[in-house]
């Protein structure tokens, strides 16, 4: 079991350093590819910054970064949320690598 708790860790890893990047390519205007979001709602500069945002608590949430103002005490439960609104907005593919990593992480 402490196998899948190391690979749900690597999948948050990925996750949410894909967040980020296509939270950044979200500002920039240029998705890395097209998957439905709501993006049409807000602007792709609102839409970054919350992709950009989400995928950073994920991070610090699962270990990965240390921010102090974005941990909380419930990891993987702020981790999974963390997911489910990166699937949301701007990053489709990395919400759901972080979705499974915390599902991960809860295994025992």
């Amino acid at each position: 079991m402490a196998d899948l708790k190391k690979i749900g860790g690597l999948l948050i890893l990925l996750g949410g350093i894909l967040g980020l990047i296509e939270g950044v390519l979200t500002i920039l205007g240029t998705p890395l590819y097209a998957l439905p979001s709501i993006d049409f709602a807000l602007g792709g500069l609102i839409t970054g910054i919350l992709g950009i945002l989400f995928s950073l608590i994920a991070l610090v949430n699962s270990g990965f970064i240390k921010i102090p103002a974005l941990d909380f005490s419930n990891k993987w439960m702020v981790v999974l949320i963390m997911g489910i609104l990166m699937y949301l907005f701007a990053s489709g593919l990395g919400g759901i690598l972080v979705i499974i990593g915390a599902i991960l992480l809860v295994l025992k």
